[in-house]
């Protein structure tokens, strides 16, 4: 069944559908965007930090392989979530040359459920100085391996609701005028108690966004860690305090969209709320190893020192370019800021 009429079916069954159910429906159906297309690329609809330089990702592999020999040094799980197009992998991998052990103590696992990304990643990554790679639809790993757990831009396309507080707490709805064949906002008033007195914390901003499929993924990752040991290593777009306005958009050929266009065919993504996750890891009894944005953190990892030595004997063109990604990774106007990394470990 087309997006449109799985959408259209459902709101018909139920009267309407609040904003996650629409992103669900769009994104995470059989035939939904994450599932069969090919979002990430400059001929797609957008580009990620690995794509962009290949300094992203070793400073990431230097910063985990530390991370093993000082805490682990035996056989272990690498774990990614979402790799996308297998960049950041095959760069850590690349990297983890440099220690022969870290090699092959990996049991390198990639939680992927698009098969066009896939066949991507295998492209990429089977040739790969790695004994045990496989390949899983779901976080779902059963060994007691010590693991290292990373992820880049994953957790911000997690479905959410929309909520907004206009002396009362209200929810958007979709729903679907069959006279005009469109699809409309409406907002419905929240009288569940429990609903309403998690949106306290949110009177200050008078907006809302929730993903408890977010929250609860999250939780599960963080009982893994604690069970198994070791680390969680986030990286996403997103914030520590709600930033008065909402922060959904869609994304179609690097430009900005409309929820309601292309359904099916374009990237729907919010901000990741930093502060749940923090807390969820203290429940969980993790220690918050670090909290910064991804300038902060790429620069105390070397990231400046890196940049010049690629630069170091390339001409004009190869050195400008190298600058430009730099910052385009560093920048506050680009992805310096906006990007968040939450490091929590269990030791």
């Amino acid at each position: 069944m087309k997006i449109k009429d799985l959408i259209i079916s459902q709101i018909k069954k139920k009267g309407q559908i609040d904003v996650g159910e629409f992103i669900e429906l769009c994104q995470f159906s059989d035939n939904g965007y994450y599932i069969n297309n090919n979002p990430i690329g400059q001929n797609n609809d957008f580009i990620t930090s690995p794509e962009i330089s290949q300094m992203f990702g070793e400073i990431i592999g230097v910063f985990l392989i530390n991370f093993w020999e000082k805490h682990i040094q035996r056989d272990f799980n690498l774990i990614e979530l979402g790799p996308g197009a297998g960049t950041l992998t095959e760069d850590i991998i690349r990297v983890a040359t440099i220690n022969k052990d870290f090699l092959n103590s990996t049991n390198l696992f990639l939680i992927e459920k698009n098969q066009v990304l896939i066949k991507k990643q295998k492209d990429r990554l089977s040739n790969l100085n790695v004994k045990n790679l496989k390949w899983c639809k779901n976080f779902d790993i059963k060994n007691d391996k010590p693991s290292i757990v990373y992820s880049n831009e994953f957790f911000d396309c997690f479905p959410i609701r929309q909520f907004f507080r206009k002396q009362k707490w209200y929810e958007k709805i979709i729903k679907y005028n069959n006279s005009k064949k469109l699809f409309n906002f409406e907002s419905e008033e929240i009288k569940n108690e429990k609903l309403l007195q998690s949106l306290e914390k949110f009177n200050y901003a008078g907006v809302a966004e929730i993903s408890k499929t977010r929250k609860n993924y999250y939780d599960s990752v963080c009982k893994f860690i604690k069970n198994n040991k070791g680390i969680f290593f986030t990286i996403d777009y997103g914030y520590k305090t709600f930033p008065k306005n909402f922060s959904l958009q869609t994304i179609h050929r690097h430009k900005k969209t409309h929820l309601f266009d292309n359904l099916g065919n374009q990237d729907i993504t919010a901000h990741v709320n930093f502060d749940e996750l923090i807390k969820v890891a203290n429940y969980n009894k993790l220690t918050i190893e670090s909290f910064s944005n991804q300038k902060d953190f790429l620069l105390g990892c070397g990231l400046k020192e890196r940049k010049e030595q690629l630069q170091n004997n390339q001409d004009e063109i190869v050195s400008k370019k190298i600058e430009l990604d730099y910052e385009r990774l560093t920048s506050k106007s680009q992805m310096g800021d906006i990007f968040k990394v939450l490091i929590t470990t269990c030791l």
